[in-house]
């Protein structure tokens, strides 16, 4: 029986794929809001729009699944990621791991705009747009910190903005000079600025998805306990990963011991055995049940038991 009324816990309920089945990549895709991004806010915009295109065109591409944007800008807001550079590696790895992710596309906006200038020729000035548009999409493993691929692309195009002609005296009558606009120049820049971003995103898309075929398959992870809720406790992977009613899991945690690894620094932990979980209730993207003989906590880990 599924229910589709079950609270999602914590944030642990967008994290990894289990050993159920054979998991999709899962990717999430951020601002990487450096130097430029918090300096000038028009380049800020430009990320956040070109993030935004960028998520959509890789959404539904087969063998990934790509977190909404929605998971993405609440963790950011959540962790204070807001107004910070997100451009090293170890801030994406970070921001990955909270969202679940296998790997994370940084996208980072270095140039672009709409200039004019004028060109003449014989009685004629022309004043002609050019947009310029420069992305790069880094996209990093959030298990290892690893750069996979740095695709870059470019857009630039120039358009007439409008065009004067001389005016001229033909013996007593006078010629006055005359001017075509080519649209409303707000328009014109909007109209631009379209072509240049679907252009990048769409390019930075095929590139991305190729980096993504040549990298490693994504580790099959064990679930994660959310919490308990009405006596039932829940784990964050659910029919979506191959898990039915009556399956079991041997919940488990990582305890220190109270010393650190002399050459990490990183504290030394064993596994402490908690209960025995039996699947009752499963939705789509959680699972619920009862675990006697112990208090599961948020981030302990669901081990699956085979037969």
């Amino acid at each position: 029986m599924r229910s589709n009324s079950v609270v999602l816990l914590s944030l642990t309920l967008v994290s990894c794929s289990l050993a159920f089945a054979q998991p999709a990549r899962r990717l999430a895709v951020v601002e990487e809001n450096g130097q430029l991004a918090r300096s000038v806010p028009i380049f800020a915009l430009a990320e956040g729009q070109i993030t935004d295109q960028l998520t959509a065109k890789l959404t539904g591409k087969p063998g990934i699944t790509v977190i909404d944007r929605a998971s993405v800008d609440r963790i950011i807001k959540e962790q204070n990621f807001q107004n910070s550079d997100r451009s090293s590696s170890d801030t994406a790895v970070k921001i990955g791991k909270l969202l679940g992710a296998g790997q994370i596309v940084l996208v980072n906006v270095y140039d672009g705009g709409f200039t004019t200038h004028n060109e003449a020729s014989g009685n004629t000035t022309k004043t002609i747009g050019i947009q310029n548009l420069r992305v790069n999409a880094r996209l990093i493993d959030v298990e290892s910190g690893t750069i996979l691929a740095e695709p870059a692309s470019q857009f630039q195009d120039s358009v007439t903005v409008s065009e004067v002609t001389a005016g001229y005296q033909f013996g007593a009558l006078r010629v006055p000079p005359k001017q075509t606009a080519n649209g409303d120049l707000r328009v014109i820049q909007s109209n631009e600025w379209a072509k240049a971003s679907d252009a990048v995103t769409t390019d930075l898309a095929a590139k991305l998805m190729a980096a993504l075929g040549g990298a490693a398959p994504p580790k099959m992870m064990s679930p994660l306990v959310a919490g308990i809720a009405s006596g039932s406790v829940y784990i964050n992977q659910g029919s979506s990963a191959g898990i039915k009613a009556a399956d079991k899991f041997q919940v488990v945690r990582e305890v220190s011991v109270g010393l650190n690894d002399p050459a990490t620094g990183k504290p030394i932990v064993q596994k402490q055995s908690v209960c025995v979980l039996t699947i009752v209730t499963v939705s789509e993207s959680s699972a619920s049940g009862a675990c006697p003989g112990g208090v599961p906590q948020s981030k302990d880990v669901a081990e699956p038991m085979h037969p």
